[in-house]
């Protein structure tokens, strides 16, 4: 019998590749993440509805939710709504470790993708870049897991308390519309009160409320 470790099966390196090109294509663009978030939190609907909620025109929504689909992250269903075909999106998770692990889901996508259309966000994001958002994310749920203050986060950033209050703020009003639709969140017990005004002003809203 050989003592070898048994190697990884192809399927196994083509899931995790597949998932790696997935998370480099919707953290590229926006836009493209803000289609996706919307279309999962309110699968199924259709990109009509999406477009109008996320404000897209007709040819943009169309191309994002093309290249979603060819990123085996959203399709088209045959089944259809005041003459619009239905979509569907799945939730898409995975890890990258380096000197760390981080733990990468439809939360960090959303946030990524509400950096267009939320000041704070995209105030945050200029000052500190892109890469700044997931510890952001990591330090908003350890805030509404009360393991620290807002004031704690802004230490755990090297950030303005000023500035972390803005952009944890921002985030949770995020999480509470994502949060159930992250498969990373499955074993996170926390609430997230967020007043319905609140949410009222997130970037994405639940077309069921």
């Amino acid at each position: 019998m050989s003592d070898a470790p048994p190697t990884t099966r192809p399927s196994d390196s083509g899931h995790t590749a597949h998932g790696f090109f997935v998370f480099q294509e919707l953290l590229r663009v926006p836009e493209l993440a803000r289609l996706y978030t919307d279309l999962l939190i309110n699968s199924p609907t259709t990109v009509t509805a999406a477009r109008d909620r996320q404000e897209f025109s007709k040819s943009t929504a169309y191309k994002y939710a093309n290249m979603l689909a060819e990123l085996a992250v959203a399709e088209e269903l045959d089944e259809y709504e005041d003459g619009s075909a239905l979509w569907r999106a799945e939730p898409v998770s995975g890890n990258w470790t380096d000197e760390t692990t981080l733990e990468l889901g439809p939360v960090i996508v959303a946030v990524y993708g509400a950096t267009s259309v939320d000041d704070d966000l995209e105030l945050f994001v200029d000052r500190h870049g892109k890469a700044a958002l997931a510890p952001a994310v990591t330090a908003t749920i350890e805030y509404l897991q009360g393991n620290t203050t807002r004031r704690g986060v802004a230490d755990d950033l090297g950030v303005p308390a000023a500035e972390a209050i803005a952009v944890t703020q921002a985030i949770e009003r995020i999480i509470a519309v994502v949060k159930d639709h992250d498969p990373t969140l499955d074993d996170s017990r926390f609430e997230v009160d967020v007043h319905d005004r609140a949410i009222e002003q997130a970037p994405y809203q639940r077309s069921d409320e």
